[in-house]
């Protein structure tokens, strides 16, 4: 064997361990913050191209306005988030690595265009880029596939990466990253001057439509913690941080 194949042996060990420790320790990164905003911009396009753009410019306007709000409230760290507004009639939002965030034209319509919750659900789908959530179970994910191609003396090959992408977005995050984004997403939405009372509302919302009809949320929520759940989490944080709206408030609870 020749020195180099045992010096790209040395780096897919190192590749395999940083694997191991993704998303446990900010800092290691088998794919760059540069990386991941181009695999995430290109399966964006692809999405973008099989949903379609909504058309209504009011709509259009709302969300990148409350979009706006979100991402400042975000950062650190510095994404170029972007937010529009998918065709489609189903009530679902989704977020792809790097920043670009899409709500559906129908999850707008199921809170009736109403600001405070259109600002969590952002918010919420924020947080898994802020966190890292998508980009860190990619590189769990394909960390095998890129130590092998390091062993081969192959470079990454993004376009392949940004294709696996688009099916890990409409997969579940995991309890715990949907916990966080529950809970981030408040944060979030209050310190961009919304009432963060309204991810109880939403979280409701989604448990009604669920248990009318289970087929089109099945996927959708088949692995993310119960709404049951989910909207105790939430009404807890919200009563650890001291917070009522309109929404919620621990008062007025059943």
């Amino acid at each position: 064997m020749t020195r180099s194949f045992y010096l790209r042996m040395l780096v897919v060990v190192a590749v395999l361990a940083l694997v191991m420790t993704a998303g446990g320790c900010k800092g290691k990164r088998l794919i760059s913050q540069d990386e991941e905003i181009q695999i995430g911009h290109q399966a964006g396009d692809e999405f973008e191209a099989q949903y379609g753009r909504d058309h209504d410019l009011q709509i259009r306007a709302q969300v990148n306005k409350i979009g706006a709000d979100i991402a400042r409230a975000a950062k650190p760290p510095d994404y170029p988030y972007d937010y529009r507004v998918l065709a489609d009639k189903q009530p679902n939002a989704v977020a792809f690595p790097g920043g670009r965030i899409y709500i559906f034209r129908g999850m707008v319509d199921a809170v009736d265009g109403n600001a405070d919750k259109i600002a969590w659900i952002l918010a919420h789908e924020t947080t898994h880029v802020a966190r890292q959530h998508a980009v860190r179970r990619l590189e769990r994910q394909l960390g095998q596939q890129i130590a092998i191609e390091l062993l081969l003396g192959e470079k990454k090959d993004m376009a392949k990466i940004a294709g696996a992408i688009s099916g890990l977005v409409l997969m579940d995050y995991g309890r715990d990253n949907e916990y966080e984004a529950d809970r981030m997403g408040m944060e979030y939405a209050h310190q961009a001057g919304y009432d963060p009372t309204a991810a109880v509302a939403v979280l409701k919302m989604f448990q009604e439509i669920q248990g009318r009809e289970p087929n089109d949320f099945e996927i959708m929520f088949a692995t993310h913690p119960g709404n049951n759940d989910r909207i105790n989490h939430a009404q807890g944080y919200l009563e650890q941080q001291g917070w009522a709206g309109r929404y919620y408030s621990p008062e007025s609870a059943d």
